[in-house]
């Protein structure tokens, strides 16, 4: 009778124990379940743009459901959808300052929502993008809009000032000693050779016999004189550099004294000397032959 009476008080016992742990555990999947639903995640972006270029915020699903702007509306122009939810949202500013735009975006599966700018010139830039698997997304943005950059003029430049330019650089490639020598023998030769030129023109016009100086005797003459100079020029140079260059070997390896001069060694402007030289002898015996010029008789 005591076994009987105590196996039926057990079921009887375990029902209602049964009963509220089948309540408990149905309110606690409900309440995970509107936990998650619920839950929502928060990101924050800071973006540095120009007045009048495009902030946009796009979406793949239409998940954004509410927009709030904080700033100078009057200077904003955003768009505004006939309805909500929507899949994007565009603002743009002609002044400058700051303004705090949060979005709040749901949907019941996955979504993605990416961040870009579009600049006055149609550029798209891509910024930030995310993903939610499911939920609420509440997005900041920190728009400061700021002045475009000032435009910087390219002045442009005439032939004569490029030239001017390239004729400054291609002189520093020589140095002072040969520019000065360059100068005083071009004023030497070129009053000697006025001189000259004005004495056979005098002769010239003396003698009934001797045919007159013309255009092309002048110019054959004035590249005579060119022609003397550059190649006296190129002498002095090579001479110059020749004899520092010997001075220096003697004395560093038959006397062993380490000496220190005045580097005239120089093979680019020993090179341009020759080169140029050569030049106004080409040009010189072009103009005797193509011109039928013949030497000039000198006393």
């Amino acid at each position: 009778m005591a076994n009987t009476y105590a196996g039926e008080i057990a079921p009887r016992f375990l029902r209602p124990s049964l009963r509220v742990f089948t309540v408990v555990l149905v309110m606690a999947l409900v309440t995970s379940l509107v936990h998650a639903e619920t839950n929502s995640v928060e990101r924050s972006e800071s973006v540095v743009v120009h007045t009048g270029d495009w902030i946009s915020v796009s979406s793949n699903r239409e998940s954004l459901q509410l927009v709030e702007i904080r700033g100078n509306l009057s200077a904003t122009t955003f768009s505004s959808p006939s309805h909500y939810p929507t899949n994007s949202f565009n603002l743009t500013s002609n002044a400058q300052g700051q303004y705090l735009v949060r979005l709040t975006c749901s949907y019941p599966s996955e979504y993605d929502v990416t961040i870009s700018v579009q600049t006055s010139d149609a550029a798209r830039q891509e910024g930030t993008s995310y993903y939610v698997s499911s939920g609420q997304l509440l997005l900041t943005i920190n728009l400061d809009f700021k002045a475009p950059d000032p435009v910087t003029p390219i002045a442009s430049s005439s032939p004569w000032d490029s030239f001017v330019g390239w004729t400054t650089r291609f002189g520093d490639a020589f140095p002072l000693w040969v520019k000065l020598l360059y100068l005083l023998l071009g004023v030497q030769f070129a009053a000697v050779g006025y001189k000259w030129i004005g004495f056979e023109s005098c002769a010239r016009d003396d003698d009934s016999a001797a045919s007159r100086l013309d255009r092309g005797n002048m110019v054959y003459l004035w590249s005579e004189i060119c022609w003397k100079f550059l190649l006296t020029a190129f002498l002095l140079i090579a001479a110059a550099m020749g004899g520092q260059l010997i001075l220096v070997s003697v004395l560093r390896f038959m006397f062993l004294a380490q000496v220190n001069m005045l580097s005239l060694w120089d093979l680019f402007v020993l090179g341009f000397a020759a080169g140029i030289a050569a030049i106004a002898y080409v040009f010189r015996l072009c103009l005797e032959k193509s011109l039928d010029l013949k030497p000039l008789l000198q006393d």
